[in-house]
């Protein structure tokens, strides 16, 4: 099983990372952290952290773009191409495809947040400010983690409905992630028990990505304790896992 899994995602690196349309994302990334030592050079005593901003905001674009854009395309390639037709028949239970898929695709998005770090360290290395390369690495770290949740979610629903309306609706479950904590007022002050519950079950229900969000406290020097660290990881595994099952069954229903 476990070299079944190792193959396909090997062979979902290989295509992903040969997309023009991936390279030419990874290649503005790249232009647009050379381009913040112009942006640093016209601010006044902020050069170094408006590097930093920019910097993690183009990797964390980069991030997202793959995870949805990319995985609304993972199955619809396999279908369309009929490479199924040649997988499904042979001992290889879908769930093992799934999640290769997803593995690969999580590799593709780590290999290109690797490349634009060391890019963006570059950067701060010729300004003398390696004490941001650990917040830095924190801030990468979590956003990989919402990018694999993504990757997950754009799966579910490339299982049952076209790329096009895969990638909108992963992009409303990233909105609404991150909007999340705008239902608390509801939840803690509710006007009616209807809407209690309502806004209770839309917001342990939907992912909750800010957990991943550190990119505005690093650049003050702010970063989380090891605690945090490790409770959004736990968070992150639980709700992949959550989403992979989701996948599996949405998948096993699906006719080839």
């Amino acid at each position: 099983m476990l070299n079944t899994i190792f193959t396909i995602a090997q062979n979902t690196f290989r295509e992903t990372m040969r997309d023009r349309i991936l390279l030419a994302a990874l290649a503005v990334v790249l232009i647009i952290i050379a381009f913040t030592l112009f942006i640093a050079s016209i601010s006044i005593e902020q050069d170094v952290r408006m590097i930093v901003d920019f910097g993690t905001s183009a990797i964390y674009i980069l991030q997202i773009f793959v995870a949805i854009f990319i995985g609304s395309m993972l199955m619809y390639k396999e279908v369309e191409q009929k490479t199924f037709f040649l997988i499904l028949p042979k001992p290889i239970r879908r769930y093992e495809i799934i999640l290769g898929k997803a593995l690969g695709l999580t590799a593709t998005t780590f290999t290109v947040t690797l490349l634009s770090t060391l890019a963006l360290f570059a950067i701060l290395l010729t300004k003398g400010a390696t004490l941001f390369v650990v917040p830095i690495l924190l801030s990468v770290f979590l956003s990989t983690l919402e990018a694999m949740i993504l990757i997950l979610i754009s799966i579910v629903f490339s299982g049952f409905t076209s790329p096009i309306l895969s990638a909108i609706y992963t992009i409303v479950f990233f909105l609404a992630g991150h909007a999340g904590e705008s239902l608390r007022p509801l939840i803690m002050f509710p006007q009616s028990t209807v809407i209690e519950v309502v806004a209770r079950g839309i917001y342990y229900l939907l992912p909750n990505l800010e957990k991943f969000n550190i990119r505005n406290d690093i650049v003050f020097g702010d970063i989380p304790n090891a605690t945090s660290i490790i409770f959004s990881l736990l968070y992150a595994l639980f709700y992949a896992s959550l989403l992979f099952f989701v996948a599996s069954v949405t998948f096993k229903k699906k006719e080839f």
